[in-house]
Parts: structure tokens; sequence; C-alpha cells
């Protein structure tokens, strides 16, 4: 529980977590991790090195905090957090040590200036805040019924395929003797790897709806970026045919707005993969737009299938920028609005939507990272 006197005291201190959230939460991984070095094979070591994943923490933690009144304003938020922990087997007895570790974190940033009164205000807080992540996970976790479904699972590669320079795709049948289940097109799956005694796990998006034998998914190689992509440049280096990798099973909140007639799709480069099987599963050509953004054309990954699916609804932006004129033409007013790509691809492409009239309600997002804030 938490009383009216605490709620008040965590919004008025709120704002230094706003200020000051990426060096408390940075300082919150390590103490965790040096306690329970464990929770290593859950997170994504390279989002904790480049700083992403304190700052989503740190978003979060400080979102609920302003909102701590009215935290059902929250739940879409809420819902995307804990499809990604259902699919990294995040469990209820985590909770508990990451609130431990927070408050630790809090006190430390703070020092003398962390009273009594603000550390039980912000531990109360995070009770509420973990106890509504608690009951939703475990609704996901329930939804999936046997339990064998609810962890990693063994899948047996049965084809690997090259579509552009840097980016092969995987075929997965499930391993176990379990039933493969069916999945709403827009989601992923994790997969797993061990890299030096640590697990290191990842989301890769459904490339193609369901057909109830298979899972696929389209990695790309990362060697350009700093750090370099250490799952995707394993998996491609050192899986073949015939190998079995560790998955969950599909989770993700990226979909089709069911009451949507039109939906146009803009993706920058690799952001194609969940769009590809929202396509796929369409209905009828006469339902979408296609709009895919890349460096050239031997990067445009599923190009044959769009061109044969969507004809002129397929429009291809290879080594050239797509302006503001190409926008007002193709996205018609009071489509459902799918964005998939690279973060400031999809800020630019949002700003330019906004300035046309287009409602934020009608745009939808897919980010291949941790979700970034006002929090800088």
């Amino acid at each position: 529980m938490i009383t009216e006197e605490q709620k008040q005291i965590v919004k008025s201190t709120a704002p230094i977590l706003k200020e000051h959230g990426k060096e408390i939460t940075s300082i919150f991984y390590k103490k965790m991790f040096e306690a329970h070095p464990e929770l290593l094979n859950y997170f994504n070591l390279t989002n904790q090195e480049i700083g992403t994943q304190p700052l989503a923490l740190a978003n979060t933690v400080y979102l609920a905090a302003e909102n701590i009144e009215q935290l059902e304003v929250l739940l879409p938020q809420v819902k995307t957090i804990a499809h990604k922990h259902r699919s990294l087997t995040i469990k209820a007895e985590h909770y508990p040590i990451v609130g431990e570790y927070l408050l630790k974190g809090i006190a430390e940033y703070l020092g003398d200036a962390a009273t009594p009164e603000i550390l039980d205000a912000w531990g109360a807080a995070y009770g509420i805040i973990a106890d509504i992540f608690i009951e939703v996970e475990q609704e996901m976790y329930d939804a999936l019924g046997d339990a064998r479904n609810q962890d990693f699972i063994a899948f047996k590669i049965t084809e690997k395929r090259h579509i552009a320079p840097n980016i092969f795709t995987l075929n997965l049948a499930r391993n176990d003797g379990g039933e493969l289940v069916d999945f709403t097109p827009g989601q992923y799956i994790s997969l797993r790897v061990k890299l030096n005694e640590l697990f290191h796990n990842r989301q890769y998006s459904l490339t193609k709806a369901f057909d109830g034998k298979t899972y696929q998914v389209a990695i790309k190689q990362e060697n350009e970026k700093d750090p370099a992509g250490v799952v995707s440049n394993h998996i491609f280096d050192n899986y073949q045919v015939g190998d079995t990798i560790l998955a969950t099973l599909p989770a993700g909140d990226f979909e089709l707005d069911k009451a949507a007639s039109q939906h146009v799709f803009i993706a920058g480069g690799i952001g194609i993969t969940p769009i590809a099987a929202m396509i796929d599963s369409l209905e009828t050509a006469n339902q979408a737009q296609l709009i895919h953004c890349v460096r050239s054309e031997e990067y445009a990954v599923f190009a044959e299938a769009f061109q044969t699916k969507l004809g002129a609804r397929y429009h291809l932006f290879a080594g050239e920028n797509i302006s503001q004129a190409d926008l007002s033409e193709l996205v018609e007013q009071g489509a459902a609005i799918y964005l998939c790509g690279p973060v400031p691809f999809m800020r630019e492409i949002e700003a330019i939507l906004l300035a046309q009239g287009h409602a934020q309600s009608d745009i939808h997002f897919e980010a291949f990272q941790p979700a970034l804030s006002l929090i800088k």
C-alpha cells in the first residue's frame, strides 16, 4: 500500500529521476549484477553498454511516478514492456531483487538527500508498479497453457537463406514435441545463445504469417555499429540447417489495427521484417500501401513477394530520401500507419505525418531497442 503522503513525495521527487535517471539506473544495474550475476542471462548487455537499457528503465519509473494516482493511463506502455519480459522469461521472483537495488541506486546517487521518508515512498510506489507488471505478465504466461510453452524451447533450423548482402532468414520448427503456437503478424520471438558462459537473448520479428509448420525470422548482421551485433553475428557464423537453437514463443503488441480499412506501412531497412508478416496476412492488396526505404536495391528484402502481392502499391525508395511530398501523396488521411526502422528515421517520418494532419492515434510503432523518452 501507498499513502497519500507517499504519493505526494514520489510526485515531488520525480523530477530528480527525470534529470538524473540514467545515472541512478546505471548505479542500480551495476550493484544488482554484482550481487546477482545470474541476472546477466536476462539482460541485453549491448544495451547496457550503450546506455539505452538504463534510460528505458528510468523512463518507465519516471512515468509511473508522474502518474502514480492514475497508473491505468500507462497500461499500453506496461503491456509493451510485459510482452518483452514474457519473451525473456522474466518472472515474479525477479521483481523484489530489482526493487531492492533500484532503491539502493537512488540512495547512493542522492546521498544525504535520500531521507527514509523518500526511500519508503519510492519503495511503496515500486511495489505497486511491480504488482501491475506481475499481474499482466502472469496473464500472458497463463495464456500459453502448457508449462513447456512458458520457457525457452528447442527449435531446429530447417532453412537458412541469404536474402541480402547482410541479411538472412531462418526457418524454425519446434523440436520438443510441443505444439507450434499461432501468433499475431507483427510479433517477434526471442532467440537465446550461450557465449562466454552467459546466455544472450535477442528479439527477432516473424516475417511470414503463421503456416502451422515453422516460424521464420530475418536477421541482420551488425558489423557497421559499435559494438557489433553479438548475437546476430554469432548466429550467422555458427548456426546451420539441422542445428538446434533456443527460442520463446511469439510475443509483442505491434499488430494490425482491426478497425482500419486502409493500412500504410513505412519501413526503414531491416524494419521491414514485422511488416512483411502483416502484409502476408492481408487478404487483398487493396488494403495496403507499402513504403520501404533502403540504401540500395540489393537491400530491398522480400521485394519480389511485395511486388507480386501489392503491385503498384509497393513503393521502393532505394538510395534516396522520401520527401514530404511523397508522404503527402502516398499516405491517405484516416489510414492506419505503421512505422518500423531506426529510431531517428521513425521520429522524422512521424513529425512529417503529424504536420500533415495525421492523428497521433493512427500512427503505430515498433522499435528494435528499449523505448527512449523525454529523459535524456
